[in-house]
């Protein structure tokens, strides 16, 4: 017999459970993590915290793969093969000190208690427990079980307006000031690029729903890694990003580069043309090569056969559009998908040129960025996963929503034009509930 504390997993196939966030939603109470990008088919729900892998600090990366393979190693298993640890990484490598960011440090990775995966039509239930506590396993599944199938579908995205709190013209200001400090800085020769954000909150005339803030993105957004986290309580963090970090399948590695952005034009040919001058434009290439670069070089240290296209392509959101160039290789260093991210982290997609320069300035410069432009993502047993770069995300708390929404500085960059780009990507992820525009506008 098992000593008391052993823990053992199974995997099995079973039915489609239906819509993953019909099943995240009906796990109220408990830890919930939430993952999908609907054109792949692809998805994961996870549920419950049997083990928790918490870090800060400047190797917080490499030392959570560490305490995930250890964790892995100390399951007993009958050929399970779903086991994983889920959950995410700050932007900075120092735990927030922020309330809002009580359930989000530096580093925080769960191994659940039950794992829905599904890839295309196939899906699997992964069982994790303790000796012992078959009962709790049983139990808690039933129960989402029944909450999943009581609720059968989410009722239609709330519309209530949402109210912007803080004088939207000292706002403006700031953000001149600050933009143009860092192009001092660049024209100094102490910097290439800075990704200065903003912060704001809005709140809702009633609690606000992830799982029918998520519903409604995916719609639009179906090819963006969809994503919930939750510790069980009020605050919840949640996403529709189109950044990936890393995925690593095999020795097989994939990163990506998402820098320079256009708006949305009113039709089909403004569009085109919009989406033309992005391509043709030096600023946007400038500061799109200097992701490429550095994403490049990163995976040369530990990859080889790295492969991405000669020019970028168009990524087409709803909000706007941006350059994307996808990166690939083949690992010749056995590196879980948690190491690799550590090395890539932050990129100059979200952090700037010099990196350490950069990010010693927005730490010094801007309120806590907390998980947003952090990772967010999975980690399966044999160190495969992925991670996406936490953009277009929220931090909900009942009524109330913070966002972020980030701009990359470089020469020629003009204050109000990334001013304005700011508050389109602020607005992506909650336009079903945001009323009239002029409730967001700066």
């Amino acid at each position: 017999m098992p000593s008391r504390g052993t823990l053992r997993a199974d995997s099995v196939a079973v039915e489609d459970p239906g819509d993953l966030l019909v099943l995240a939603s009906a796990c109220r109470g408990v830890p919930v993590f939430y993952w999908e990008r609907p054109s792949c088919g692809a998805g994961m729900v996870a549920v419950g915290a049997l083990r928790e892998i918490r870090l800060a600090g400047p190797e917080r990366f490499a030392r959570a793969s560490v305490a995930a393979r250890a964790l892995f190693s100390s399951i007993e298993t009958d050929g399970a093969n779903g086991a994983c640890v889920v959950g995410g990484f700050g932007f900075s490598d120092r735990d927030p000190t922020r309330a809002e960011w009580r359930d989000f440090p530096a580093a925080r990775l769960v191994l659940p208690q039950l794992v829905w995966t599904r890839q295309a039509n196939h899906c699997v239930l992964t069982r994790i427990w303790e000796a012992g506590g078959e009962g709790g396993r049983d139990a808690l599944l039933e129960r989402v079980r029944a909450a999943a199938a009581a609720a059968c579908r989410l009722p239609a995205a709330e519309t209530a307006p949402l109210v912007v709190a803080g004088p939207m013209r000292d706002e403006r200001q700031r953000w001149r000031a600050r933009v143009e400090t860092v192009r001092a800085l660049i024209a100094s020769g102490g910097l290439s690029k800075v990704v200065v954000a903003r912060r704001r909150e809005l709140f809702a005339q009633g609690a606000v729903d992830p799982a029918r803030m998520l519903a409604a993105a995916r719609v639009t957004r179906p090819a963006c890694f969809n994503f919930w986290v939750s510790r069980g309580g009020s605050t919840s963090f949640i996403g529709s990003t189109p950044e990936l970090l890393v995925r690593r399948t095999g020795d097989h590695v994939e990163a990506s580069a998402l820098a320079g952005s256009a708006p949305r034009g009113a039709d089909r040919d403004e569009d085109r043309r919009l989406g033309q001058i992005l391509l043709a434009c030096p600023k946007n290439g400038r500061e799109h090569a200097l992701v490429v670069s550095a994403v490049k070089a990163a995976l040369e240290g530990m990859a080889d056969r790295i492969l991405s296209p000669a020019r970028p392509e168009l990524l087409v959101l709803p909000e706007a559009q941006h350059l994307h160039t996808p990166v690939s290789g083949r690992l010749v260093d056995p590196r879980t998908v948690v190491e690799i991210a550590g090395v890539l982290h932050p990129t100059p997609a979200v952090c700037g040129v010099p990196r350490e320069a950069a990010r010693a300035l927005i730490e010094r410069e801007e309120s806590e960025r907390g998980w947003y432009a952090g990772a967010v993502g999975w980690m399966a047993a044999n160190g495969d996963g992925e991670l996406a770069v936490a953009l277009r995300s929220a931090l909900l708390d009942d009524r109330r929503i913070a966002v972020w929404a980030g701009a990359g500085i470089v020469e020629g960059s003009n204050p109000d034009a990334e001013l304005a780009e700011t508050e389109t990507k602020m607005t992506a992820l909650f336009r079903g509930l945001a009323g009239d525009a002029g409730d967001c506008a700066a």
